[in-house]
């Protein structure tokens, strides 16, 4: 479990890392351009990149014919430099209705080139320190915000109105896997190029990306401050998608065993957001720093430095 959970929370940082690269390229087209939907989208995701911190809670519920997996996160983040408190409740019910819970509390902090990371887990404080790519140090100009939003926007396929109330707009945004593949295999490129463990795996995440097709879900927007509120996503079918191709590939004996879990299987998630621009700094406490026993990183993805 433990070595579980070193992954998961550094896939979570590789791709906060990731996305925040790739919305940092050229812009694909003009504000004027944008369809109403996606015209309504940019002024929100304006409001948003002066964004500084932020509360949120995620849940994450995985169903399947072998039991349930439940992810609760309640967390607060800071940029510049960036770092977060995660307070993690993970909660596992198998087929004959036993139950099994961990409770876990993360924090994370930018320091310069490395992310360093500490978990709490049996008691004991575990820290890893991993490289990142210095574009997160980087302070955007107004033009540069300008090109991130644009980029945003052009890996939607599309953005429709699917409720509104007196307070929210309720959208669906349906993701371009291209658009998105593509965005992450240039910034992987652009900052681990020499690191050929990454670029596999990057390249088998890109499969299993093309494979899901587009990806939907539901924005909630507050129609007041023009701010995200929450966002609705099924990862079920994508999912679903994902796996078959690489059944197709590997064609395992127990095929039809596994295409059955996987029909009857969902996958969903909900983040909700909170205290934009109020969150309280965050201060790791030194008996946790002083304490951590550090563990070497699973991979060795080094980042190329900018210029």
């Amino acid at each position: 479990m433990r070595r579980f959970l070193r992954k998961f929370n550094w896939g979570a940082a590789l791709v906060w890392g990731l996305l925040f690269v790739a919305v940092n390229s050229s812009v694909a087209f003009a504000v004027e351009e944008l369809p109403t939907e996606k015209a309504y989208l940019n002024d929100v995701y304006k409001n948003m990149m002066d964004v500084n911190s932020f509360h949120y809670d995620a849940d994450i519920k995985a169903e399947t014919p072998k039991g349930d997996m439940q992810f609760v996160i309640n967390g607060e983040g800071r940029e510049n430099p960036l770092i977060l408190k995660n307070d993690i409740n993970i909660c596992y019910r198998d087929e004959l209705n036993k139950e099994d819970t961990m409770v876990l509390k993360q924090y994370i902090e930018q320091n310069q080139d490395k992310l360093v990371m500490y978990l709490l887990s049996n008691k004991t404080w575990i820290k890893e320190v991993l490289p990142i790519s210095s574009s997160l140090n980087k302070q955007l100009s107004a033009d540069e915000k300008v090109a991130a939003r644009m980029n945003m926007l052009q890996m939607m396929k599309s953005v429709e109105l699917k409720k509104e109330t007196p307070s929210y707009k309720y959208m669906e945004i349906t993701l371009d896997t291209i658009e998105l593949s593509d965005a992450i295999e240039a910034a992987v490129k652009e900052n681990y190029a020499q690191d050929k463990d990454m670029l596999r795996g990057v390249a088998v995440a890109r499969l299993g990306l093309l494979a899901a097709g587009d990806i939907k879900y539901i924005v909630k927007v507050d129609k007041v401050t023009k701010m995200v509120k929450e966002i609705d996503m099924d990862l079920t079918e994508p999912i679903q998608k994902a796996a078959k191709l690489f059944l197709n590939i590997a064609n395992p004996k127990d095929r039809t065993a596994i295409e059955d879990f996987l029909t009857k299987s969902t996958l969903n998630m909900q983040v909700t957001y909170s205290k934009y621009n109020q969150v309280d700094p965050i201060e790791i406490p030194q008996d946790v720093r002083d304490n951590a026993k550090e563990v070497k990183p699973a991979g060795k993805a080094v980042p190329k430095k900018s210029e």
